[in-house]
């Protein structure tokens, strides 16, 4: 959901902008490093124009840390491995952080044996699912990212009506030869909960599809989510193919909770620890247990990797040739907008919006830190 133009409030300089997220991570006791990794992920999904993901959710991190909800410089640990898998411990820390090591130790094994496969218990929501995907890019492999974290209890299972699953995001990204990467990044939901909130920020109705309420009506009211409704899973109802995204969600939680020991279904940590937003799943303070789940893939482990690049290329030129359908004047690649809103963001700066300004005020404030983040 895109910030429109008369909603913006201020335009904020990328750089000026991660060094007051830096700086607010280690007011709240992070190590440098630790504090650099957390504001990449945040300030990523910013960059590239997925605003549910970016400094609108840094009030959650800054409230989960000072309640003590997670851990502000985490031990990190490799519980169990085999040449190509691991298990890994995050120490409820922040899921940013703990996201990053996990994805490094995948990369690593592939770069030794072809494949890496990591399964993460003890985390805590770790941001744009993409972000870690994306990592594999530049050591021409292909990257996997999925995790178990979201409001839990959004959606039900297909006939049910009991909320068991959050928003179970998957990423996949591979190399091409010409930019950009193909980067599929997408909640198993209809739509991400962040969505949700930020339409509820912004008192805006939501696409009909969306949510249902508490007694399985549509709605495009945002605020039946936190009223007992539900968010539907890719494919809507069953009708229309919804038991698809439930068999995703179900996938996601297996192989990011059920594989790792971690929590699962409407037991797996939301972000927002109170406010109208979203309801308690479990007590503030209490540790999240998040699970997620990292792959690396060499590619050259299956053909030279100029080839695939090529294959890759030439792939996607046929795609955006496709005739267009009336209204359409572009087919896109996934990957492709979120490409186009880097550069641009890179160059003229970061559109937020009022509320989330204010929210970054009162963080300033609350820390003592210099708030000067304007283009």
């Amino acid at each position: 959901m895109a910030i429109e133009e008369d909603e913006v409030s201020v335009v904020c300089d990328a750089d000026r902008l991660q060094k007051f997220v830096v700086d607010v991570f280690r007011a709240l006791g992070l190590t440098e490093s630790n504090a650099r990794d957390a504001t990449a992920v945040l300030l990523k999904a910013d960059i590239l124009g997925i605003e549910s993901h970016g400094v609108p959710r840094l009030r959650n991190y800054v409230t989960r840390l000072q309640t003590g909800a997670v851990e502000t410089n985490p031990e990190v640990v490799v519980v169990h491995e085999l040449p190509s898998t691991a298990l890994v411990d995050g120490a409820n820390g922040l899921g940013m952080v703990v996201g990053q090591r996990a994805m490094e130790i995948a990369i690593d094994k592939a770069r030794e044996t072809g494949a890496g496969f990591v399964s993460v218990r003890n985390s805590s929501h770790y941001g744009i699912a993409g972000f870690y995907a994306r990592m594999a890019l530049e050591h021409d492999m292909i990257g996997f990212s999925m995790t178990n974290v979201g409001s839990g209890g959004n959606t039900p299972p297909t006939g049910g009506k009991t909320g068991f699953f959050g928003t179970n995001p998957i990423a996949v990204a591979a190399p091409t030869k010409t930019p950009p990467a193909f980067v599929m990044d997408f909640a198993t939901t209809v739509v991400a909960f962040g969505k949700l909130q930020i339409a509820m920020r912004r008192e805006h109705d939501v696409p009909m599809g969306w949510i249902m309420d508490g007694e399985g009506n549509p709605t495009t009211k945002p605020d039946a989510r936190v009223g007992g409704g539900y968010i539907l899973p890719v494919g809507g109802m069953k009708e229309t193919g919804g038991h698809k995204g439930y068999g995703l969600m179900l996938l996601v939680d297996i192989l990011t909770g059920v594989l790792s020991g971690a929590a699962v279904g409407a037991t797996a940590s939301k972000l927002s620890t109170s406010g109208a937003q979203s309801e308690q799943v479990r007590p503030a303070g209490a540790a999240a247990n998040t699970g997620h789940f990292f792959g690396a893939l060499r590619i050259d482990g299956f053909r030279p990797v100029d080839e695939f690049k090529e294959e890759m290329d030439e792939m996607f030129r046929v795609i955006r040739s496709s005739e267009k359908l009336p209204g359409w004047d572009r087919v896109y690649v996934h990957g492709e907008d979120q490409w186009e809103a880097e550069k641009d963001r890179l160059a003229n700066g970061i559109p937020i919006d009022e509320p989330t300004y204010e929210s970054l005020k009162e963080i300033a404030e609350e820390l003592n830190i210099p708030l000067d983040v304007t283009k």
